[in-house]
């Protein structure tokens, strides 16, 4: 099969870490696969992504601050003080959000 999956998959394709992305896959206590998150740490943006569905993808981002203040946002009680932040289908979330300027 050639082409994409989902209509998200142009997206999650480019959450690679040659473009400073790092990804985990989250499994179940059985070990199936339950979701994927990704962050990407940069100078001045520090952006987070929680995948688990094509109907189902939270993205925000913070800006970046020095390593002794980093706080990763589901430690925050309440608000998440993120600058940015979409929940909704995967392919609406992601769309906009690889294409916030990164400098």
């Amino acid at each position: 099969m050639t082409g994409d999956l989902y209509p998200s998959t142009k997206y999650v394709r480019r959450l690679t870490a040659a473009r400073g992305w790092q990804r985990e896959l989250i499994p179940d206590r059985h070990g199936r696969p339950v979701a994927i998150v990704a962050a990407r740490v940069g100078p001045r943006w520090t952006d987070s992504i929680a995948i688990e569905g094509e109907d189902r993808c939270i993205a925000m981002r913070h800006q970046t601050r020095s390593d002794s203040d980093l706080i990763v946002p589901s430690q925050l009680p309440g608000e998440s003080g993120a600058v940015w932040r979409r929940e909704g289908r995967c392919e609406d979330v992601l769309g906009e959000l690889l294409n916030l300027p990164t400098d």
